[in-house]
């Protein structure tokens, strides 16, 4: 296999020459994955683990750029030799020592503990969930990526159910869903070992979902934010209830569609964006993380405005037009990494379509 070299952040990577992002590569190494390493990075500077476990570590992409960036001995494991003999070449050419292991995945992660864990396997993550449990300390981090998009999404609504054992919902909002959906699975995970979890930072973006979840001993916190989601199709209103909450209908007089159990508080920690925000060097990063953390003060998924007009029966409004309208009527307004399109506000869905409807009133 022919490698060529790249710069991710300070650190210089061996990788091949054609791409390795397909699973058939002999190592693999995805450069679309860079904003989720950048940030791993960030997290890793933020926390100042002992240590960081690198489960399917691939080229080393992401343990030897925490290792050189953030000064964290890092162990990376995976059991194709190939990748580590890789893993190992990039470690040498960038000066840093790390710990290497050719360990099933479930096993080191049974065997093992260190304050960082991170989980980005090849597809669905769920089979590895219940295993890190036990290798993340108590304050520890676990990073867990998820490429089965099109399940978590709604796409195929039956192998959500199968793999993470919530029902997720084809609308407008349907990234958000499945990624509320990943952080429940992995919070209920934590529960049932009388553990819990809670969203330090996380995010989606191209094909994959990220959650970062700090572990604690708080069981019943993490319950109660759990919930399920109800959602009209014909008039797009949505918020969270409790399982004995869940109504057949809304108040328009549709039937309401349901998905989870997912997560239904916050996503990321805004102290922690705050922090990574100030260490980013990029500008653009920066921008995403800030959009990530203002997205935390509406918990309600975002609304699509082009579905939110073609409701109203109008054309879009222009971005900050709407923005003033919604918080001259004392409502709060958000853009929201998910979609650019997408808008956040504690505004109830008909009183959105009717804003939207006067702006389009005063242009006329």
């Amino acid at each position: 296999m022919k490698y060529r070299e790249v710069l991710e952040g300070e650190t210089k990577l061996i990788v091949p020459e054609k791409g390795g992002i397909t699973k058939d590569e002999e190592v693999f190494y995805n450069p679309h994955m860079r904003l989720n390493r950048d940030i791993t990075v960030l997290l890793v500077k933020h926390y100042e683990p002992r240590d960081y476990l690198d489960v399917m570590t691939a080229s080393g992409a992401r343990g030897i750029r925490v290792a050189k960036e953030a000064g964290v001995h890092a162990t990376l494991n995976d059991l194709n030799p190939k990748a580590l003999q890789a893993a190992r070449k990039n470690a040498e050419i960038n000066d840093v020592k790390v710990s290497t292991t050719a360990e099933d995945a479930r096993v080191i992660l049974t065997k093992s503990r260190f304050d960082f864990v991170d989980l980005d396997p090849f597809g669905p993550p769920v089979e590895y969930v219940d295993a890190a449990t036990s290798c993340v300390r108590n304050n520890g981090v676990l990073g867990v990526c998820a490429t089965d998009t099109s399940a978590l999404s709604g796409s195929y609504p039956t192998a959500c159910l199968r793999k993470y054992d919530a029902h997720p919902l084809r609308c407008d909002c349907y990234n958000e869903i499945g990624l509320r959906i990943l952080l429940g699975f992995i919070a209920r995970t934590f529960t049932r070992h009388d553990m819990g979890a809670t969203p330090v930072y996380s995010h989606s973006t191209r094909h994959y979902m990220r959650c970062q979840m700090q572990v604690n001993r708080k069981t019943k916190k993490t319950l109660k934010s759990m919930g399920w989601l109800q959602y009209c199709v014909k008039c797009m209103w949505r918020d969270y209830r409790r399982l004995d909450e869940l109504a057949q209908t809304c108040g328009c007089g549709a039937k309401l569609k349901t998905a989870g159990p997912l997560w239904q508080g916050e996503y990321a920690d805004r102290t922690v964006c705050e922090s990574i925000m100030e260490k980013a060097e990029d500008e653009e990063l920066r921008k995403f993380i800030g959009s990530v953390c203002s997205e935390q003060d509406i918990t309600k998924p975002y609304y699509d405005l082009h579905k939110i007009c073609r409701l109203a029966k109008t054309s879009s409004p222009k971005m900050e037009e709407l923005k003033e309208k919604i918080e001259s009527e004392g409502y709060l307004f958000r853009r929201t990494h998910f979609n650019p399109t997408g808008i956040r506000t504690d505004m109830e869905a008909k009183e959105l379509v009717d804003a939207v409807k006067g702006l389009s009133a005063k242009r006329k």
